[in-house]
């Protein structure tokens, strides 16, 4: 359920920006509360309950700014182009835009159902240099375009991501035979997180080299919205092979049949739990169950509603 004017959820909107954020942890008190990776849950919140202000404050990240590179305007004849934002406001403090901010942006636009018009013309004046630090991988580059709507960078994607994503399914086993890594425990076995501290430099290292799940999860939604095919489908398969088995949210996306029941027995957790993982070994996070009967959650439930919304949408024949 969304509470538009709520403010002491775990999760609550800025209204003026129309953004969620969400309480800071108590390691880090002085928080931004997640403005800095606002526009992934502005998106997420949107899949939820569908309230088209959270696409706007999106949009707002993004600003049309005039050309002044030569090549892309004499050459290119590009007469201006978009620059985007970690958020509304404060662009200055929080301009690092990162591949997946503008990743999570074009998922929500393509997923809101915004004109084809207005994805093309965004995509096509994207710089493929993203902020001081962040640039386009061929990979996203193609995706993107493919997104526009087009059919020859669609073919380029997979081209490329199917034996990206067979080397990473390949590598992940690996890793999880060296260490050995046990797969992902349910929710109800699962205690607390190991502090980082504590775990073997062993294990720190070779669990600093799996694909992330925060990855997983962008990666799926990526995959998600591209048209039926077989290429579509192997994708899935392989993706799924790396996915952890409770991560019903990931595993959905991909096209795999969940439990009902274990989808309607989740309890909400702090530490942002679909792009996580739980295993105590891998898990960087201060992953948490919530007291289900606590005020933080009455409300702007976030990854409750999110995966119980895609099992309705997705498999509710099961």
């Amino acid at each position: 359920m969304l509470d538009w004017d709520a403010k002491d959820t775990l999760h609550f909107v800025d209204q003026t920006n129309q953004m969620m954020l969400s309480q800071n942890a108590s390691l880090d008190p002085n928080g931004d509360n997640g403005k800095s990776d606002a526009i992934s849950g502005a998106f997420i919140s949107y899949f939820c309950y569908e309230d088209e202000r959270f696409i706007e404050g999106i949009k707002w990240c993004w600003e049309k700014r005039a050309e002044i590179n030569w090549f892309r305007k004499y050459i290119l004849l590009k007469k201006y182009h978009y620059q985007g934002f970690r958020y509304p406001t404060e662009h200055e403090k929080l301009s690092g835009l990162s591949r997946d901010h503008l990743t999570y942006s074009l998922i929500a636009f393509k997923y809101s159902g915004v004109s084809d018009d207005f994805i093309k013309t965004f995509v096509t004046h994207l710089r493929y240099k993203i902020s001081d630090f962040a640039m386009f991988t061929p990979d996203l580059w193609t995706w993107s375009h493919a997104m526009a709507g087009s059919r020859f960078h669609r073919f380029l994607y997979y081209l490329m991501e199917i034996p990206t994503l067979r080397a990473i399914s390949w590598w992940n086993r690996f890793i999880y035979k060296m260490v050995p890594f046990k797969s992902e425990c349910h929710q109800e076995a699962w205690i607390s997180p190991i502090d980082n501290k504590l775990k073997p430099e062993n294990v720190k290292k070779w669990s600093n080299r799996l694909f992330t799940i925060h990855a997983l999860h962008l990666l799926a939604w990526q995959i998600y919205l591209l048209p039926d095919s077989w290429a579509k489908k192997l994708l899935q398969k392989m993706a799924l092979e790396i996915t952890p088995k409770h991560n019903y949210v990931i595993r959905m996306l991909l096209g795999a049949k969940v439990s009902k029941q274990n989808v309607m027995r989740y309890q909400p957790m702090f530490g942002d739990r679909w792009t996580g993982i739980l295993n105590p070994w891998i898990n960087d996070r201060d992953l948490h169950i919530v007291v289900t009967d606590c005020e933080l959650v009455r409300a702007n439930c976030i990854d409750v509603d999110y995966v119980q919304r895609l099992f309705n949408k997705t498999q509710n024949d099961v």
